[in-house]
């Protein structure tokens, strides 16, 4: 049996506890220890999940009993902790966005190659099944080639919540890389190429609250084809979380496409319903999903592979990339950058 690939949690907000509900359904791994900006924080979740060590940052990458760390923490913070689990030799999964811009993704990366190890961005969409059948349908006997998608995925925050890092600044805030980086990657993931341009409109400081992130936002990606993709995204505005795809011959709709597990197919007339249901493998333990993202890591280690061949670090670019771009179009700069 092959030993188990041992994991170290480096923060724990409220995603952890979903990440490790989908950790619990693998039995190829352990965690091992957990750390979080306050050794408090660390302890308590440690209790909830019975991990058997909390610790500061520093201690955990240091460990020589760790082989991956997984970085859940606000996106100003990505970059310093990637970096720090690698010069101790660890590999790492970070939650999207990779980083806030492409300067920081392009140092977090030269970081994987001098130091030898695995990095990915945390894009749990690509990895759940049902994405397979959707790619299985662009030909004549599904919906024929793509031609246009539209989708959005917003939600709307309480003004109360303005400090935390949904609508700071200093923390990166606003709705392109909290729920935007969706969008871009489910298009890029779609139709398997990056855009040649992109258009859009933000609303920033919009009322008496003077919110200064995108509080709202909606975007234009045009190919090479001719194929257009029209998004919208949000941290103060409810909308319909859904993408639909259009074919030559017919189109697909993708509910909550962030984390699909059912698709409609309309083609001829006729629309035809395709599911896949997460699997709970542990009584009482409710996964969303997140096992597949981390199933995929364990393999990519066993392998000794550096990059994911699904959640590659030119995707990665691509995708941060396209956020600079809009954002300078918007005329939105984070506080820290230069």
């Amino acid at each position: 049996m092959e030993s188990k690939i041992k994991w170290g949690l480096m923060g724990s907000g409220s995603i952890v506890d979903k990440w490790i509900c989908g950790a619990k359904q693998l039995n190829d791994m352990e965690i091992v220890a957990i750390s979080s900006r306050t050794i408090e924080s660390a302890q308590k979740m440690a209790q909830k999940h019975n991990i058997s060590l909390a610790l500061e940052y520093e201690a955990l990458v240091k460990r020589t009993d760790i082989d991956v760390v997984y970085i859940p923490v606000p996106h100003t913070a990505h970059k310093e902790l990637a970096i720090m689990a690698m010069e101790h030799g660890k590999s790492v999964l970070v939650e999207k966005p990779a980083c806030v811009n492409e300067n920081e993704l392009i140092e977090v990366l030269e970081c994987a190659k001098k130091n030898n190890v695995f990095f990915m961005e945390g894009m749990w969409t690509r990895f759940f099944p049902i994405m397979n059948k959707i790619k299985s349908l662009f030909n004549d006997d599904g919906i024929g080639e793509v031609r246009a998608m539209n989708m959005a995925f917003s939600f709307r925050l309480p003004v109360e919540l303005r400090d935390q890092r949904w609508m700071n600044p200093e923390l990166a805030g606003g709705g392109l890389l909290d729920a935007g980086v969706y969008n871009l990657h489910f298009a890029e993931e779609i139709l398997g190429k990056y855009p040649v341009a992109h258009t859009g409109y933000a609303t920033i400081d919009s009322d008496e609250y003077h919110i200064q992130v995108d509080e709202q936002a909606s975007y234009i990606a045009k190919y090479d084809k001719g194929e257009l993709v029209v998004m919208s995204s949000g941290v103060r505005t409810d909308m319909l979380d859904g993408a639909m795809i259009y074919g030559t011959q017919g189109y697909i709709e993708v509910p909550s496409f962030w984390k699909p597990t059912l698709i409609n197919v309309m083609k001829d007339g006729k629309i035809t319903t395709y599911e896949e249901n997460i699997p709970q493998k542990v009584e009482g333990i409710n996964d969303e999903g997140f096992q597949y993202e981390i199933a995929h890591v364990n393999e990519c280690i066993r392998k000794n592979l550096k990059e994911s061949p699904i959640m590659t670090w030119k995707q990665s670019l691509s995708i941060i990339r396209q956020c600079d771009e809009l954002r300078r179009q918007w005329g939105l700069k984070y506080p820290f950058e230069d």
